[in-house]
């Protein structure tokens, strides 16, 4: 049966003594306009006198009703018909309407549940919040002393294994007398060298991923037990015994762990942006290693090796609002195998993140996802040049996408993933930013793809409640032959413009909040380049100037 129907509606009326009758179609239901309106129409059609609107309103609202209701019920004495010579309808019926009132009426929606991730995230925040905070990150430390013990041994048994196999194959290669081998012996050997590297690579791995597994069991399990404790006071005195029990668990420092540690260049600045409504923001430079911001160094208080005092803010801001983000340049291929990438997973092991995924885990999801919006972007793009794609042009068509499929697993210049990790020093999120060798040039502008997204990772931390960003200020990690005076300069002066101009178009996502930008260069930068830097940046920015008064006006002002 269909949805709508037509039906004639009649309508007799009176005029000069002279009946008239006015015979319509009209469509019920009438859900495309009111009766009103359709009145309104009709009386403006027919040149009907004004006298017989109201009459006709009603006629027709009485004749629109009844016929509606009429609909309705075959429709329904239809459906009813068909649920009854089919009993499977009814299921999913009731699936859909259970579905629709669950999902659309509040007062059916089941109640959201809280998740064990969300639990503990609520549950630790709280603990770092109370005077279990000493305690709970000495167990963190201990934990982290462990896994780097683990690694210690590991390092040392493939530096075996390395030397020794070094050795086999220095006497293979020896063709002195009576102790030749042929090529096939060589290759032989060698085969056998890769798969004991790699059986013994194999068992560290699994030996370390069972004991980070094990640690961040039995750290949740120690959390919601003393949160547990916390929340009944009869059980108080297990809490206090629980948070003893690991107060004095801290090793003793080595001999080579009581140096003190390197200093390093650090400059701060408290700068104002925007003409008439203003914002206060921090500025710092800096001159280290980027990973030193995320390596935990070796401190010592009376000769106990303690967590580093970095550690501390950033295990209290880590269900906060105030984060903070580091932007890490790395290459286009999303492993840890290379370059500072296998420096930054090297310092990632150290420790077992109690909180978020391990840093494969968390590459494997973003290889994923990329899979999933390039083959979105192809099937995309096929469909807008389907229509356009000749019969001459189809072989070169399809080479192009084989090239885009080829490029599939790669992520271009200016592309960016990122990860969340709580092990740490300074840092709670990290965002890798591809990179190649054209911003080695000198002569790049604010439009290259880099720069342009350092602004989105701008705006994304504006909007995530990310307050402190560390950017490398030449857009490179290490110092290079190209890096010349005139070329650091060029490059800090644009970098300070383009972050400039970013922060106060930004500052409609973020409100009036103060944030802190890291300016990072390289530890090879010379002491005079950094105070030249440093000059350059007060010439970008307006500094925030202290109000000065004279003794004697304060003296005055007291009488």
């Amino acid at each position: 049966m269909p949805a709508t129907v037509k039906k004639d509606f009649e309508f007799v009326f009176s005029s000069k003594e002279q009946k008239s009758k006015l015979t319509i179609p009209v469509t019920i239901p009438l859900s495309q306009t009111s009766i009103k309106e359709f009145v309104g129409r009709l009386v403006t059609a027919h040149d009907l006198p004004c006298y017989v609107e109201e009459d006709l309103r009603k006629q027709l609202q009485t004749f629109v009703t009844k016929e509606s209701n009429k609909l309705f019920d075959e429709h329904a004495e239809e459906v009813l018909a068909k649920v009854t010579k089919d009993p499977k309808l009814i299921d999913d019926l009731v699936v859909k309407w259970n579905k629709a009132y669950t999902q659309e009426v509040k007062t059916y929606a089941k109640a959201e549940e809280i998740s064990q991730e969300q639990r503990f995230s609520e549950v630790y925040h709280n603990l770092i919040h109370s005077p279990a905070l000493d305690t709970l990150l000495n167990l963190e430390h201990t934990y982290s002393l462990t896994v780097e013990d683990l690694i210690h041994q590991r390092d040392k048994d493939l530096e075996h294994l390395e030397e020794r196999q070094a050795k086999e194959m220095q006497q293979a290669l020896n063709t002195g007398k009576g102790n030749a081998y042929t090529d096939e012996q060589i290759s032989q050997l060698a085969q056998r060298h890769f798969d004991n590297a790699q059986l013994i690579e194999s068992k560290w791995t699994s030996e370390l991923n069972n004991l980070k597994e094990i640690q961040k069991r039995e750290f949740r399990e120690w959390i919601i037990k003393v949160h547990e404790d916390t929340q009944t006071p009869a059980k108080s005195p297990s809490y206090i015994g629980r948070v003893r029990a690991l107060s004095n668990t801290l090793p003793e420092a080595e001999e080579e762990e009581r140096t003190s540690a390197t200093t390093r260049l650090e400059e701060s600045f408290t700068v104002h942006l925007g003409a008439q409504m203003k914002t206060t923001h921090n500025l710092r430079l800096l001159c280290t290693d980027v990973l030193d911001l995320c390596r935990h160094k070796t401190h010592t208080v009376g000769g106990l090796v303690i967590p580093q005092p970095q550690r501390l803010q950033t295990a209290m801001s880590l269900y906060s609002n105030n984060l903070c983000g580091l932007i890490l340049m790395v290459d286009n291929r999303l492993n840890s195998y290379t370059g500072i990438k296998r420096d930054f997973s090297k310092v990632c092991e150290q420790s077992t993140d109690f909180h978020f995924p391990s840093l494969d885990q968390q590459f494997s999801n973003v290889d994923k996802e990329i899979a999933k919006f390039n083959e979105l972007k192809a099937q995309k793009k096929m469909s807008e040049e389907g229509d356009k794609i000749s019969i001459k042009s189809s072989s070169s068509s399809s080479s192009g996408d084989t090239q885009l499929q080829d490029k599939g697993n790669k992520i271009q210049v200016g592309d960016f993933y990122i990860t969340k990790h709580s092990n740490l020093s300074e840092v709670h999120t990290v965002f890798h930013l591809v990179t190649d060798d054209s911003t080695r040039s000198i002569d790049i502008s604010s439009r290259h793809p880099v720069i342009l997204s350092i602004r989105n990772i701008i705006k994304l931390c504006f909007r995530s409640d990310i307050t402190t960003l560390t950017i490398p200020l030449l857009l490179s990690h290490e110092m290079s032959e190209e890096m010349t005076i005139q070329w650091c300069q060029r490059r800090a002066e644009l970098m300070f413009k383009c972050v400039k101009g970013f922060m106060m178009e930004m500052v409609t996502y973020g409100g009036q909040n103060s944030r802190t930008i890291q300016f990072l260069v390289p530890c090879g930068l010379s002491e005079e380049m950094f105070a030249s830097i440093s000059n350059l940046l007060t010439t970008i920015f307006r500094l925030s100037n202290p109000v000065v008064v004279k003794s004697s006006q304060v003296s005055h002002v007291g009488r």
